[in-house]
């Protein structure tokens, strides 16, 4: 699922990892069940797609995110190199909210980062 407002939402989340995703073919072969979602969402195999793009109006970026938002016990933020969820996260980072491990702010211009992360369980926040 993907992951909206989450410089307010973060504090509902744990386990997070960044994936830094050079490209499409990098993305789907990131996780099996990632050609599984690809099939049953555009009705047309990965490999198929990647013979006739054309097939597909979607954005490389677009589809990734259709993809994420359909995997429901994940959750994900997805961002590039200064587009407005960069700016969050960079952000979080510089007001030192998040410590991701890396500086964020130093990215790969042609890549796409997705944050992945495990939603705190309702009774856990409430404590």
């Amino acid at each position: 699922m993907i992951v909206k407002s989450f410089e307010s939402t973060c504090k509902e989340y744990k386990n997070f990892q960044i994936w830094d995703v050079a490209n499409m073919d990098d993305f789907m072969n990131g996780n099996a069940i990632l050609n599984e979602v690809f099939l049953e969402h555009y009705k047309i195999s990965y490999t198929k797609h990647k013979q006739n793009r054309s097939k597909i109006e979607d954005s490389d970026l677009k589809i990734m995110t259709n993809l994420l938002d359909k995997i429901g016990d994940k959750h994900f933020f997805i961002f590039t190199w200064h587009d407005n969820n960069h700016a969050v996260v960079v952000q979080m980072q510089n007001l030192k909210i998040m410590n991701w491990g890396i500086d964020i702010s130093d990215i790969e211009k042609d890549h796409v980062y997705i944050v992945m992360m495990d939603k705190i369980e309702q009774h856990m926040l409430s404590h």
